[in-house]
């Protein structure tokens, strides 16, 4: 076929497409040919039997969500706490949400010290039992994005929270570690050469490997959504929420009560255009320089002896232009599709 009104390079702007109206675009082109139908004011494509409009796939919501710090641990009986990890941060422009559903946003709590609960978003609590209660402090949360209800298979995208610090006799290196990412970041546990003593971060197909502990007493290890517990209450970090949590540190004589691990992030591709999923490093957060981090210690691990800092989200509805800040308040947060 001849070539008519080909489409060329307009500096560094773009393409311009090849122009027709419907009366006069070619009648049997080369199947792929892409043109701009200037009578209906669409990009259209030939598919070798006739010309069908392009569709954008256009997004609804821009997300961005941070996860939760874990909380520091306490020196107990011991000289030192260490820091909690860090949260996760998450962004993507979703699209193709059915309407007359709804959103459910869940924004993670900080890991509260020597914790005796979940942290709201899967934070490891640091004791289960009400046992000894002195050492290692929980998960953070995560904050979560679940179309209609709030399970895994409902995820639509997840900030994953930062795992809780421990505590030892030498020095504050039985840190958390942070969350988000495809895998949250392993605690730490490293006097007397006691790594394997380090709770593991979550991936996207599990919860992290449990830490090895001295006292092999029932665990509760980490899952969809949860961060584990220590074996020993409060001995030894609780594991972030996220897709899948973190495991708890684990319990060693002499200077080991193992940080934990962090959990970890998540992005549903069927609905994410565009996206990011970033793991924190250490107490440090992940998308502290995105556009919307509101500062204010959201996200970080906490320090000795305090609580992690709360997750945060950031949500802004395309069609209208309207961005809505959500901070933690404990509850679910629903949002009707639009």
């Amino acid at each position: 076929m001849s070539q008519l009104n080909v489409g060329k390079v307009v500096s560094s702007v773009g393409i311009t497409l090849p122009s027709f109206t419907t009366s006069n675009r070619p009648a049997n082109p080369d199947t792929g040919l892409v043109i701009y139908n200037s009578t209906t004011k669409n990009v259209q494509i030939w598919n070798g039997v006739s010309w069908t409009n392009v569709s954008a796939q256009t997004s609804q919501y821009i997300v961005q969500l941070w996860g939760a710090g874990g909380g520091g641990g306490t020196p107990g009986g011991w000289s030192f706490g260490a820091n909690g990890g860090g949260g996760g941060y998450a962004y993507a422009e979703l699209g193709g949400l059915p309407s007359g559903n709804n959103l459910i946003l869940q924004v993670g709590e900080g890991g509260l010290v020597n914790g005796s609960r979940v942290s709201y978003g899967g934070g490891g609590q640091a004791n289960r039992t009400g046992g000894d209660n002195r050492y290692g402090s929980n998960g953070g949360g995560y904050t979560g994005l679940f179309l209609g209800s709030v399970s895994q298979s409902n995820a639509l995208l997840i900030a994953g929270g930062g795992g809780g610090g421990g505590s030892s006799r030498a020095q504050v290196g039985n840190v958390g570690g942070a969350g988000g990412g495809e895998v949250g970041q392993d605690g730490m546990s490293p006097y007397d050469t006691k790594v394997i003593y380090r709770g593991r971060g979550g991936s996207g197909a599990a919860g992290g490997d449990q830490a090895a502990s001295d006292s092999d007493n029932t665990n509760n290890p980490p899952g969809a959504l949860l961060g584990g517990t220590c074996r020993v209450n409060g001995y030894g970090g609780a594991g972030g929420g996220g897709y899948f949590g973190g495991s708890a540190g684990g319990y060693s004589e002499s200077n080991t009560m193992g940080g934990g691990g962090g959990g970890s992030g998540y992005v549903n591709y069927t609905y994410a255009r565009v996206w990011h999923n970033e793991r924190g490093e250490f107490r440090s957060p992940a998308g502290g320089s995105a556009p919307g981090y509101p500062g204010g210690g959201v996200g970080f691990g906490g320090f000795p002896s305090s609580t992690g800092g709360n997750g945060f989200a950031r949500i802004t509805n395309v069609s209208t232009g309207v961005i809505t800040n959500y901070t933690y308040t404990g509850s679910d947060v629903s949002i009707p599709i639009s």
